[in-house]
This record gives structure tokens, sequence and C-alpha cells, in this order.
């Protein structure tokens, strides 16, 4: 891995968290790439979860509103 991707992973890992900065998380992607990967499929699979959840949310409102008014 080159040096400008470790970087960009890091600022990836860094971007919006609680836990790490861009020095931390770039020790991370240093010593550990996979662990750092992984993280970053988890986080991806987590903002579609939260994406598909505020869908369903969403439609059942929807319904509720039809059904009830």
């Amino acid at each position: 891995m080159t040096d400008r991707a470790k970087r960009e992973m890091a600022w990836l890992l860094a971007e919006g968290s609680k836990v790490f900065d861009f020095d931390s998380a770039l020790e991370l992607v240093e010593e550990s790439p996979d662990d750092a990967e992984e993280i970053l499929r988890m986080r991806e699979r987590h903002k579609k979860n939260a994406e598909e959840s505020a869908r369903l949310r969403e439609r059942r409102r929807r319904a509720l509103i039809e059904d009830y008014g």
C-alpha cells in the first residue's frame, strides 16, 4: 500500500470518528491495514442498515397515516 493510500484510508477512519484522530488512524493503518479496512466496511454496513431502517420507518409511518388518518 502506498503512503498516499495509507493517508487516504486514515483520513476516512478519522472522518467523523469519536475514537480516531488522523494520527491514531494512520498508526492503525500502518500497523494493521486489514483491521482498518474491516472498520471501514463495518461503518459502511452500519450506515446502510441505518438508511434502510429509516426507509422502513417512513413506510410504516405513511401506512399508519393512510389507514388511520
